[in-house]
């Protein structure tokens, strides 16, 4: 029988109640808008405003921003919605609208906000002027450094692995080249290896499908390191591979992506480093766009791992792809999905595949969190998703 480990498990329909439970919670704000505003102004107060009656209760935030223009500025958010339809089809570029606040240019907004929220927004003036909060000295950590504002609820938890100097002794990682019959192109990989790395051993192994820029600018080596120093998880070697290449416009799906991720990349690194071949040690993982085609290959015929990680999967995985991949019950995968209640765009995928894959006799843990669909949730959660698959035997 399988057994399902959730984490966070929020089971409320909704975007605010998915997070909250409710979604006409009241603001709790006490103080004058007026006096908060002067504040600002003055260069003496910042936003948004988040009241949270205790640690661990609902909270609400107060957007403020200043009109550009004479029009009604929005808020576009993980918790007010980003406008996008689940199925993609359309754009609601009414999401968000504030309010005025008696004469004045400034506009309010109000929105629950679920205990140990981490919530990124932009404001919008007009149509396509998406803009940072410049009232609000924080930002989130976002690929391609464009600016995106952040708050956090004063429950929050900053990820432990990202404070302070990096973990001592560090991994090492090793940039190489994998020549792809099947993809036609090489690819680069980054190599991962523990400290105290052994030629002759037999290390679990993760691969991460297009994972070069979880390593390079996710600093997910720096997150191994942490976790192997704090005995979270067993010496591993992960490779994270850069599957895709600008131009290819299927992105090898389907069979020519699950040979590379089932033979060439986990063959290849067996042939120079001290791994194990025991498919029941290795996994895979993949964020977002590419978790179809790391469940794919989890589930393939070959065999090749018993381990699978999907962080904040995107809505290419359809239900009818979840369907087809969870009939397959050759064997039993353990399998960590990371999901955002407030991706309310794909939060149904993660969903779908933790009742699919545990109604098919899979093991399976499912970690929500009050965050949206963004780099910085797989970025702070991919501790999680290690320790899942990788913690110490003795604690398995």
């Amino acid at each position: 029988m399988a057994v399902v480990r959730t984490l966070v498990l929020l089971t409320v329909s909704g975007i605010a109640a998915a997070c909250t439970g409710d979604p006409n919670a009241a603001s709790g704000i006490e103080r004058s808008l007026d006096t908060v505003i002067a504040e600002i102004e003055a260069g003496r107060g910042t936003t948004p405003l988040v009241v949270q009656p205790a640690p661990g209760s609902e909270g609400t935030v107060t957007f403020l921003a200043r009109s550009a223009g004479g029009k009604a500025p929005r808020i576009v958010s993980d918790v007010t919605g980003w406008g996008e339809s689940p199925d993609d089809s359309t754009f609601d570029l009414t999401v968000g609208t504030m309010t005025r606040i008696g004469s004045t240019n400034w506009y309010r907004l109000e929105a629950p906000v679920a205990p140990g929220s981490r919530i990124e927004y932009l404001v919008v003036h007009g149509e396509t002027d998406y803009r940072d909060d410049p009232n609000n000295p924080r930002r989130a950590w976002t690929r391609g450094g464009d600016l995106v504002s952040e708050l956090v609820t004063p429950d929050y938890l900053s990820p432990p692995e990202f404070e302070g100097p990096p973990p001592t002794p560090a991994g090492r990682t090793i940039e190489e080249i994998v020549e792809s019959a099947v993809l036609g192109a090489p690819r680069r990989v980054l190599v991962y290896l523990p400290p105290g790395y052994r030629d002759d051993g037999a290390y679990p192994v993760a691969v991460f499908h297009a994972g070069w820029g979880v390593a390079v600018e996710g600093e997910a080596p720096r997150v191994l390191d942490w976790l192997i120093e704090h005995r979270e998880i067993e010496p591993i070697v992960a490779m994270f591979l850069e599957s895709y290449l600008p131009g290819d416009p299927d992105n090898h799906a389907g069979a020519p992506m699950r040979a590379f991720l089932t033979h060439e990349a986990p063959e290849w690194l067996a042939s120079r480093y001290g791994v194990t071949t025991r498919a029941d040690e290795r996994a895979v993982l993949a964020i977002s766009y590419g978790a179809k085609d790391a469940l794919d290959s989890a589930l393939a015929a070959t065999g090749t791992y018993g381990r699978l990680g999907l962080l904040i999967p995107g809505r290419r995985l359809t239900h009818v792809d979840i369907e087809d991949f969870a009939r397959q019950r050759d064997r039993r995968l353990n399998v960590a999905i990371l999901a955002g209640c407030y991706d309310a765009a794909n939060l149904a995928t993660a969903r779908d595949a933790r009742q699919a894959l545990s109604d098919a006799g899979h093991d399976v843990e499912y970690i929500e969190v009050p965050e949206g669909h963004n780099p910085t949730t797989w970025r702070n959660h991919l501790r999680d998703v290690f320790v899942s698959l990788f913690r110490p035997r003795n604690e398995a």
